[in-house]
């Protein structure tokens, strides 16, 4: 997807490490292509320090997408300030949601910090931003297997 940048107007995946690769690569490819993160509302430092202007270190995080705990370090942080658009913010429950239509839609089963891209994409909150009507070539990134079989059953039972 990366390389195919050049043809979306933005690109929407998880945080943490992935976010710095995904809009540097994206932005040497096609510099106006536009970066939206997704957090999961447990451990949105990235959200948090975006609006401080500065890192914010949570006290604890409390998330389903344990892949997205970490905190922004002195490498990550400056390109998720610099070149990161914005971050959208699910709870727990859209996270699901996404790994259950991964699983039920794309026969594929998907981590809870991978899902995360596609839960925010289907949140109400992106549905009424102006990325929503401004652009029909919207890139989600989707990824980790890594599942945990107990969480991946719990979410297909809800």
């Amino acid at each position: 997807m990366i390389t195919r940048s050049k043809w979306n107007d933005y690109i929407l995946t998880l945080g943490g490490g992935l976010i710095s690769g995904v809009a540097l690569a994206a932005k040497a490819i096609n510099p106006s292509i536009r970066i939206l993160a997704a957090e999961p509302k447990g451990a949105d430092d990235s959200a948090q320090s975006k609006a401080a202007g500065r890192i914010i270190k949570l006290p604890a995080t409390n998330t389903i997408a344990d892949g997205l705990r970490a905190f922004h370090g002195d490498l990550t942080w400056p390109v998720v300030r610099d070149l990161v658009d914005d971050v959208i913010v699910v709870d727990d429950n859209a996270i699901v949601d996404a790994m259950k239509m991964c699983y039920e839609t794309l026969k594929v089963a998907v981590e809870p910090s991978g899902a995360i891209g596609l839960a925010a994409a289907l949140s109400d909150e992106f549905k009424q931003s102006p990325v929503w009507h401004e652009s029909s070539k919207i890139g989600i990134i989707v990824s980790g297997g890594n599942v945990d079989l107990r969480v991946l059953w719990e979410s297909l039972c809800k």
